[in-house]
């Protein structure tokens, strides 16, 4: 059986990428066939699709995660217990979360599930330099996951899944990488590089500028001596 989605996803940047998450202009159709899909109990919750879009900036990622999931049972409340990535800052709830606290390591947030599909979506802050490595662990099982990243020329891949056809906004090329039957609880890891940082040229430059200038100091040092020894012989 297959299901058809239609998700709408990243657009622009604006408010840590919630804004083009919801009610963006791209609109992606997913086809959804049980052979790729998680085997999850009947009535058990599970997401059918997880966006995760990243915006790289100076220093720092803005990633937003909107969770689209599927309650084939009773309406329910649950908490949904999430990690966040070391370092993570500023995590801000936008939807279909009713409460949540911050834990070591993550958040504790209640929600009330209807039977049919519900959101979630929420961002955080996370710096980085050059390159990041950062791994993600969802609660429920992921039926479909799909990564965006802009920002500068960042390259993207990850630890399982594909590489698919980027989308361009705003005259950037934008990759995408997707991610099918991911289990609940499984490390999923997000390799970024090329990523924009304020002085990216400082610790290679100032080590090379280091030796220069101590090796221009030793060689001065040396030819000093020699000259003036040789001055003194001539006298």
């Amino acid at each position: 059986m297959i299901e058809a989605i239609i998700v709408v996803c990243l657009a622009a940047a604006a408010a840590y990428l919630l804004r083009p998450l919801l009610v963006g202009a791209v609109v992606v159709v997913v086809a959804l066939s049980a052979a790729g899909a998680v085997a999850a109990p009947p009535d058990r919750p599970s997401i059918g699709l997880l966006l995760l879009a990243i915006d790289a900036r100076v220093d720092h990622l803005r990633v937003s995660e909107a969770l689209r999931i599927s309650n084939p049972g009773r309406p329910r409340s649950i908490e949904l217990r999430g990690g966040l990535p070391p370092g993570a800052e500023y995590l801000t709830f936008h939807r279909g979360v009713e409460s949540y606290t911050r834990t070591e390591g993550g958040f504790a947030a209640r929600v009330h599930l209807g039977t049919g599909l519900s959101e979630i979506a929420y961002s955080y802050a996370l710096p980085t330099r050059r390159a990041a490595a950062i791994a993600r662990r969802f609660p429920l099982d992921v039926q479909r996951l799909e990564v965006v990243a802009r920002g500068g020329g960042t390259r993207l891949r990850l630890n399982r899944g594909r590489a698919i056809d980027p989308i361009r906004l705003d005259g950037e090329s934008v990759p995408r990488w997707e991610v099918r039957g991911l289990p609940a609880g499984e490390t999923l890891t997000l390799f970024l590089d090329h990523l924009p940082s304020s002085r990216p040229w400082l610790a290679p430059a100032a080590a090379a500028l280091l030796a220069v200038m101590l090796s221009t100091g030793l060689i001065g040092r040396i030819r000093r001596p020699r000259e003036h020894g040789e001055e003194t012989t001539r006298a």
